[in-house]
């Protein structure tokens, strides 16, 4: 046969090849020529789609977020709209409540305490050091001390909760005037997906303001039939029907468990950047290329579909050895009655057995079966 680099068209076999525990067929070559084994060399294929599959376009858990109102309060404005892009920061609401002034009035009490404990402690040192007050004393005063700045810190934490970033605490703790209204920033750079609220409107704490999500990395869900599993594995670039991806994105992981409603499993393959022109929620079709011709990890190799013998539900070929031809398990994924591709360590110069290939599988029962 004649070694071809195109791609194979129409609907191909995609195998994966073991070697098979029965061993050689003992077959002299004058037996070969009697028995009208004809053999041929594998064809190299530059690539081959091994499964066609529909894919849902989700975002990654770590990209999608859900703001919520940090206080109970009245929402003032909203500063974005669904499909405004975000930067991490920045302010996208504003918010008024009591709730917002008692806890600004709490840190400054701590500040003011902790200012107080700490003029003590300076005073009760240096009494003590006079030789004044006893040990026992500055001790409680030091432990005052301790206690005022633990109170600061927590209420100052408090506040970072709240949404203050560090310079409007530090004005704070500093001016020492209160806040009318808590800004609302975005947590991350992103795209608003939902609002949840409308201004005006008064909320509870932790209430749903907006959605956010990064766009920049996109998830694929692919549902692969459970028969197919075994011809999928991670690297594999997936091609996505009606958007030239370049590069095509790889599969990142297969699960191991199979949905039960469907009895498929899930192909997770990442997209990365903007530009592609998918929408989280959407789905299209994609297929999964096993190899391209110019990937390390070996070749995919092509013969015809009357090379491959069955037997008890498995699939077969026969590769030609010194003495005789070498059985070799294959997983069958799909196929049509032209040719047979599948992917092995295999010597480009092995002849595999294309005619004659009933008489080979009746030698090999015979010789697993000699009663």
């Amino acid at each position: 046969m004649i070694r071809k680099t195109s791609l194979i068209g129409g609907f191909l076999m995609v195998l994966v090849v073991r070697v098979a525990t029965a061993g050689d067929i003992v077959v002299t070559a004058e037996e070969v020529r009697n028995l009208g084994i004809e053999l041929a060399m594998p064809e190299v294929a530059q690539a081959t789609t091994a499964i066609k599959a529909t894919a849902h376009v989700v975002i990654p858990p770590m990209g999608d977020v859900f703001v919520s109102a940090p206080q109970a309060g009245l929402l003032l404005r909203l500063n974005v709209a669904i499909g405004d892009e975000v930067s991490r920061g920045q302010a996208i609401a504003e918010l008024q409540g009591p709730e917002f002034l008692s806890l600004q009035r709490e840190f400054l009490d701590a500040v003011n305490t902790h200012l107080l404990a700490q003029n003590d402690f300076a005073r009760d040192q240096q009494l003590h050091d006079e030789g004044i007050i006893s040990a026992r004393r500055l001790q409680e005063t030091t432990t005052r001390a301790r206690i005022a700045k633990t109170g600061i810190n927590e209420r100052r934490q408090l506040l970072k909760f709240a949404g203050l970033t560090n310079s409007e605490i530090r004005a704070l703790e500093t001016e020492q005037h209160l806040l009318q209204t808590l800004t609302v920033r975005a947590p991350i750079d992103g795209v608003v997906l939902d609002r949840m609220a409308i201004a005006g409107e008064r909320v509870d704490r932790m209430s749903p303001i907006y959605r956010i999500a990064d766009l920049s990395i996109l998830w694929l869900e692919i549902a692969v039939p459970r028969e197919k599993r075994t011809a999928v594995r991670t690297g594999m670039a997936v091609v996505v029907a009606g958007y030239p991806l370049d590069p095509p994105p790889q599969v990142s992981s297969i699960a191991r468990s199979i949905d039960p409603a469907t009895q498929a499993i899930t192909v997770r393959a990442i997209l990365h950047g903007a530009g592609h022109g998918l929408s989280p929620g959407e789905f299209v079709s994609v297929r999964i290329v096993a190899r391209r011709a110019d990937d390390s990890a070996g070749s995919l190799w092509v013969v015809p579909a009357r090379a491959v013998a069955r037997r008890d539900e498995r699939h077969y070929v026969f590769v030609r050895t010194l003495t005789g031809f070498d059985t070799r398990e294959i997983i069958v994924v799909s196929a049509d009655a032209a040719n047979v591709v599948f992917d092995a360590d295999l010597d480009p110069e092995s002849g595999i057995a294309v005619d004659g290939v009933s008489t080979l599988k009746a030698l090999w029962s015979s010789q697993s079966d000699p009663g």
